[in-house]
């Protein structure tokens, strides 16, 4: 049986609302279906070897359901998954049953490393509120790293989370579930919050999700707070410095 499809006339059907990451775990991979995660792992892995990383064992923090876990994995690399929410841990777990996933936050999560690269992609990073947040897990990252070793990630700039989606609302179908998301972004707090609704064969539920934007000047600014030197803030998929207007923007430093 197909969702019912949301009628703002008639208001939401929810039925609960439920944890950031938790309801959405079974839907997510199903609404994500296009996102471009092989292609990230491929940029990461160039990124990494332009800068002499010829391999080496990696983390992927803020795994989620393994999507760029197993693009990296299926490229050759002994690669563990981090994750705050069991329920996608539990996902990843069942797509990728030959690797590890650890259940831990960004602030706090501890692996068995050392690793010699550590990734977090689709804007994970976002999920840090204010700078203590954002040193604390980038310096959780370098305690994981073997010297030398680089941190590869992705944030949404203010201007991303700003600009986010036409009208503020990304709204349609993914197979049987229906998905409402309605976004707003705050300027004086530079977060963005998005009311997640979905509609599946399942139930109704809804997720708030806040994200911080991180520009080029808080990249650097924070960064070597945590031990990290050689900073890049770079376009995908040219590798090529940011321009200041950039919404998305790559960034890899490295453990001295």
């Amino acid at each position: 049986m197909h969702a019912q499809r949301y009628d703002p006339a008639v208001g939401s059907r929810i039925t609960h609302e439920t944890a950031p990451y938790s309801a959405l775990a079974d839907v997510y991979d199903t609404i994500m279906a296009d996102v471009e995660y092989d292609d990230w792992a491929e940029f990461i892995v160039a990124l990494a070897r332009a800068r002499g990383l010829p391999g080496g064992r990696v983390l992927d923090v803020g795994c989620g359901t393994g999507n760029a876990t197993g693009p990296l994995h299926a490229r050759g690399f002994e690669v563990i998954g981090v994750d705050a929410s069991e329920a996608m841990l539990a996902v990843a777990r069942a797509k990728l049953p030959g690797v590890t996933f650890v259940h831990g936050d960004f602030e706090r999560f501890q692996a068995d490393g050392p690793f010699a690269l550590v990734v977090s992609v689709f804007d994970a990073l976002n999920n840090l509120l204010d700078d203590a947040a954002f040193v604390a897990a980038a310096e959780r990252v370098w305690h994981h790293l073997v010297p030398g070793g680089l941190f590869v990630f992705d944030v949404n700039t203010p201007t991303g989370l700003r600009d986010l989606w036409e009208g503020g609302l990304a709204e349609g179908w993914a197979d049987d579930v229906y998905y409402r998301w309605v976004h707003t972004y705050d300027p004086d707090r530079n977060v963005a919050t998005v009311e997640a609704y979905c509609d599946t064969p399942g139930g109704s539920f809804t997720e708030v999700h806040r994200e911080r934007g991180y520009d080029e000047a808080m990249l650097r600014s924070l960064l070597p707070r945590a031990g990290f030197e050689e900073i890049d803030v770079l376009t995908y998929p040219e590798a090529e410095p940011a321009p200041a207007d950039a919404d998305r923007v790559w960034v890899v430093a490295k453990r001295p």
